[in-house]
């Protein structure tokens, strides 16, 4: 089996390199970066790496919206790939080139712990790789580059294994393997905390055949589970708490009626071959679903086999419906009730991303049929079944050659930014809460600093933040200066492109007759300017 788990992990390597071909000729030159949400995951892993090492126990104080705390918790935590991001990190590499690293590091792992896991079910490596191929490289996950919390969905197959043996052996170590993998799942997504909360519940009722010649020590082992995972994710989760009761962060029914799936959701296909045959129409939608022909039929038959064990088979299938159902948001009759039920979802946003578990049961369903197709067939049979099985589910699923943009370049007046000693940024120009995307490349360039910085993009912004952009709007004003000495800002940051397109040359030029700023340094992107304390407390004075 060593031998087997080196092959399966280059084999996803491998896989990775196709599915997401051209990204690996260049890792550093290409990018999503196209949009506001790659720059966040990217600067949330660089940030990660970057405090872990440092500055642990505040890792969720990041520096955007300066001057408020708990700024990660305004967004997935990534703690799991900001960990793997440090020796990258450390060696020098961009937060684009780390970013683009940890993509592929999620969809090979996510392809090896299932393989690893249906393998270990079937006694069949092939049934194991298609299981792999379904789960890693399906229409949802090979549309979602930009939200790298999705792409680490390693943890969910271990999640699986541990239920398992939950059901099956009801030993304590089990219960600890599963509060183990829940919180790994949790560290890396709020959503697939959730995925994996709920999958845990629905597949031991559905192993209720199983635990009944044991129900003390199947809840034992359970209850096991649920506390490591809650001592585990205690500390993640009351930062979120504690953001939630201040500000009221959450997301509403309202929301989730917006981004419920349909019946076309399950229909689009971003592999190629579909998307040119039939699906195009359905590409519309946000959230791709569409789990392939090859892989369907392989689960039907799964599903119906004699080989495949009847427990497993529940499981999965509790787990796919509970998917579906919560992937119609507020279409369910009673998701209401759920919503109020269950505290995780009012973090979720995208109900139609419950569609993930469907996919989820159907990989580990069309492993079961393939092993079912191979067991106690023919030499010639098993071997067709091997080669046309993974060809079939890799051609259905193939995107390659992917759409890449090249990697903007981060102004090099950044790296003198970095060389300030304890600096406070505020940026212009500083862009509202209804347009605060447009502040994500401020993110990315904080990249080479990490100064705290008035700007941000995240999942929420704050009543305060929206205050601050409109005091700061009035710059040089007294609101305005009242504002940049409440927030102790010691360097401020003119995008002379932006500004000159918006306010033109001769608001530029008269930045050096500002008396309390002091022009530091410059160069064709921009001007940075010294806050002179004094100066500015005298001019607030008048």
């Amino acid at each position: 089996m060593p031998r087997h788990n080196g092959l399966a992990l280059a084999g996803a390597v491998v896989l990775t390199v196709l599915h997401t071909w051209p990204l690996a000729t260049n890792p550093s030159g290409l990018s999503r970066l196209d949009n506001a949400d790659t720059a966040l995951t990217t600067w949330i892993v660089s940030w990660v790496a970057h405090a872990l090492p440092r500055a642990p126990l505040a890792v969720f104080d990041a520096p955007i919206f300066h001057p408020e705390r708990r700024t990660l918790a305004y967004s997935e935590p990534l703690l799991v790939p900001g960990a793997m991001a440090v020796p990258l990190r450390a060696a020098g590499l961009s937060a684009t080139t780390t970013y683009n690293l940890l993509v592929m590091a999620g969809f090979a792992l996510s392809a090896w712990a299932m393989w690893r896991v249906v393998t270990d079910w079937t006694g069949d490596p092939v049934a194991g790789a298609v299981a792999g191929m379904a789960f890693a490289f399906n229409a949802h996950l090979l549309t979602r580059f930009a939200h790298l919390q999705a792409l680490h969905a390693e943890f969910v197959p271990l999640v699986l294994l541990a239920v398992d043996r939950v059901a099956r052996d009801a030993r304590r170590r089990d219960g600890v393997l599963l509060g183990v993998a829940i919180a790994l799942a949790g560290l890396v997504s709020i959503y697939q905390l959730a995925f994996v909360a709920g999958a845990t519940v629905v597949a031991l009722l559905a192993r209720r055949c199983d635990w009944q010649r044991a129900p003390g020590r199947t809840l034992s082992a359970a209850l096991m589970g649920v506390g490591v995972s809650v001592v585990l994710l205690a500390p993640m989760l009351w930062q979120y708490a504690a953001v939630n009761r201040e500000f009221g962060f959450a997301r509403t029914l309202e929301e989730t009626a917006r981004y419920g799936a349909t019946w076309r959701n399950y229909l689009a296909a971003g592999g190629r071959l579909h998307y040119s045959l039939w699906s195009a129409p359905f590409a519309d939608t946000a959230t791709a679903l569409f789990p392939g022909a090859a892989v369907t039929l392989l689960a039907v038959a799964g599903m119906w086999s004699r080989r495949a064990d009847r427990g497993r088979v529940r499981m999965c299938v509790a787990i796919g419906v509970l998917g579906l159902a919560l992937s119609l948001g507020t279409a369910l009759p009673f998701y209401q009730w759920i919503y109020q039920a269950v505290p995780l979802l009012h973090a979720t946003r995208v109900a139609a991303r419950w569609g993930f578990l469907v996919l989820t049961a159907l990989a580990v369903l069309a492993g079961f049929g393939v092993a079912a197709l191979r067991g106690g067939a023919t030499a010639r049979t098993r071997l067709a079944v091997a080669v046309l099985a993974p060809l079939l589910v890799t051609i259905e699923a193939l995107r390659a050659p992917m759409v890449f943009t090249s990697t903007p370049a981060i102004p090099a007046i950044y790296q003198q930014i970095a060389a300030l000693p304890h600096a406070v940024l505020l940026e212009y120009p500083l862009y509202p809460g209804r347009a605060f995307n447009l502040n994500a490349p401020y993110l990315l360039a904080q990249t080479e600093h990490f100064h705290p910085v008035v700007a941000g993009y995240s999942g929420f912004y704050t009543p305060g933040y929206a205050q601050r952009v409109t005091d700061l709007a009035t710059f040089p004003d007294e609101a305005a200066q009242a504002q940049i000495a409440t927030l102790g800002v010691t360097h401020v940051v003119f995008h002379l492109a932006a500004l000159r397109e918006g306010y033109g040359q001769a608001a530029l030029d008269a930045l050096d007759r500002v008396p309390w700023l002091e022009r530091a340094f410059a160069d064709d992107s921009a001007r940075v300017f010294r806050v002179k304390r004094e100066a500015l407390a005298d001019a607030s004075r008048r």
